[in-house]
């Protein structure tokens, strides 16, 4: 292995260490957004070998954010691509090593490519910029779908290379088309910012090819990319394919209900089953505000995500100054960000290699694509535009790269000391590695304090309930009675299995009105009740003070 691999591959295996320490330190490997609670929940009845699961009774007693319930099934509300990776992972009982996982083959990826279109050194620059990235580890140590979604976009980068430039076109033609189809169905939208550039430089290969060459050299580009095109259309077909499985009324076919998806009509998507205005683009309807989202909210937000985006894409950022407030779904409150700093040396060096401007295009054509949505989303890092940090990070690295090699060039010329010696070009890698030693020990830390617990929802909670229980070997009941928040037993909730066989089963009773119901259900398992924040073993009719 080349040396730069064997660096890599220490990289590859920081990804994977961050991941694991972060999802446990400060996630608990738990969901802690609403979302999260929905991928779980699909992912499961996918792992169980289901579409979806039965809609149990009394509804209020079992319900968990973000599910449809029609009629007498329940569904996620979200796209099927990150719930049927993420399933793989609940059938080892262990979701949140896919994350862990698909963001150490993302460096790999990342760093193969960065080798395969620049050169070695730039692909591990590249690899260590990704592994390092505080947005990219805060977003594996969760169960969000951004870090497939990252996997699946920079594996479509590398194919489309290797397409233009290598053996075996059809096998990579397969290999983005798969890839390209698994980005639409995980994250539908942010497919649309990624591939744009990409169908804008191979409409314009195909035409160079034929008005240059000959139409038959154009046919023989055209070929793969037809490949490639009807992959993706067939992959991204299963989202309407589920929504039609659960949806559609029993007497409408396939194709008839794939028209009314396709021209948006309110009952294909189940996304509109929870908000109705959670619609893509500007108007009346679209969004929480009066007079629905705007171009000028749309910009607005996306300069808020950039802000934090320039602190966590590299962690190069002042320390924070204030506190977080994660009501107001905001980044970490900091000074000035600077992981764009080599931005613009990557498109100065890179400027005679068209794959630069493509990289550089991604980012550009991602956050456009997010300005037509109502929101934007920092909580978790700039989350949105999560699927460019390996665009970013490419570039990036080779504007460093190129400047060492255009330095240890010079002081060749100038009879100065050998590459291997003392010179400014490995000051710059030392200052890289300096930032980055920072990123990771002071700013990433810092960055993630707030989120640790975030939403009332943590290990602790569930140990002081199963240092409770009096038969650990029997499956348990937790009733949970009165008034309260979800989130006050949301750890409890990512426990119970769709199918109400896991061996935590919670059940909340928040109207005082289906006890005796619930009790009845369950009379083979251990009961604990939670009263006023309180777990119990005595159920509320018979509690002593009355209350």
């Amino acid at each position: 292995m080349k040396r730069s691999a064997w660096i890599a591959l220490i990289f590859i295996w920081l990804a994977f260490a961050g991941s694991a320490v972060i999802s446990r330190s400060t996630f608990d490997r738990l969901p802690h957004l609403e979302d999260e609670f929905a991928y779980l929940y699909q992912a499961r009845v996918f792992a169980h070998g289901d579409v979806y699961a039965p809609v149990y009774r009394p509804v209020r007693a079992y319900w968990q954010p973000f599910l449809v319930n029609l009629g007498d099934e329940r569904v996620g509300k979200y796209t099927p691509g990150w719930p049927l990776v993420l399933a793989i992972g609940v059938l080892f009982e262990q979701p949140w090593i896919i994350t862990a996982w698909l963001g150490m083959l993302t460096v790999a990826v990342v760093y193969r490519l960065g080798r395969d279109v620049f050169n070695p050194e730039t692909g591990a620059v590249a690899a260590l910029l990704t592994a390092a990235s505080p947005g990219a580890l805060l977003l594996s140590g969760t169960l969000m779908g951004h870090t497939a979604t990252l996997f699946f976009v920079t594996l479509f980068f590398w194919a489309m290379w290797r397409l233009e430039h290598g053996t075996h076109r059809l096998a990579w033609s397969v290999t983005a088309g798969a890839s390209l189809g698994m980005v639409i169905l995980t994250r539908p939208l942010s497919a649309v910012g990624i591939v744009a550039p990409f169908v804008v430089y191979s409409v314009a290969r195909v035409l160079w090819d034929a008005l240059q060459h000959s139409v038959q050299t154009g046919w023989q580009t055209l070929k793969p990319l037809m490949v490639l095109g009807l992959l993706a259309v067939a992959i991204s077909l299963l989202w309407p394919a589920f929504n039609y499985t659960v949806a559609a009324k029993t007497d409408e076919s396939f194709p008839s209900f794939l028209t009314r998806f396709v021209e948006n009509e309110p009952d294909t998507n189940l996304y509109w089953y929870i908000w109705k205005y959670d619609l893509i683009g500007f108007g009346e309807g679209h969004g929480r505000v009066q007079g629905g989202h705007t171009p000028e909210l749309g910009w607005k937000h996306a300069k808020q995500d950039l802000a934090c985006a320039a602190h966590d894409l590299f962690g190069w950022a002042e320390p924070a100054q204030e506190t977080v407030d994660l009501t107001r779904n905001q980044c970490a409150e900091t000074g000035r960000g600077y992981s764009w700093l080599l931005i613009p040396l990557g498109l100065l060096m890179g400027m005679p290699r068209k794959w630069t401007w493509l990289f550089a295009a991604v980012p550009v054509t991602l956050v456009g694509a997010y300005v037509a949505y109502w929101i934007g989303g920092r909580l978790y890092s700039a989350r949105y535009y999560s699927e460019a940090i390996t665009a970013v990070a490419l570039v990036s690295a080779y504007g460093l790269t190129a400047l060492v090699a255009l330095i240890v060039r010079g002081y060749k010329r100038l009879g100065g000391p050998s590459p291997f010696g003392f010179t400014p070009a490995w000051l710059l890698y030392a200052a890289l590695i300096g930032v980055t030693l920072y990123s990771l020990v002071v700013y990433t830390p810092a960055r993630l304090k707030p989120l640790d617990g975030y939403g009332n929802i943590n290990q602790d909670q569930i140990d002081d309930f199963n240092a409770l229980r009096e038969q650990p070997d029997k499956p348990v009941l937790l009733l949970v009675w009165g008034e309260h928040h979800w989130r006050d037993v949301g750890a409890f909730m990512a426990l119970t299995d769709p199918f109400l066989d896991s061996d935590i089963v919670l059940a909340r009773d928040p109207d005082a009105a289906y006890l005796d119901d619930i009790l009845a259900r369950w009379p083979d398992r251990e009961h604990i009740f939670l009263i006023d924040g309180e777990f119990t073993h005595t159920p509320p009719e018979q509690d002593t003070d009355g209350d």
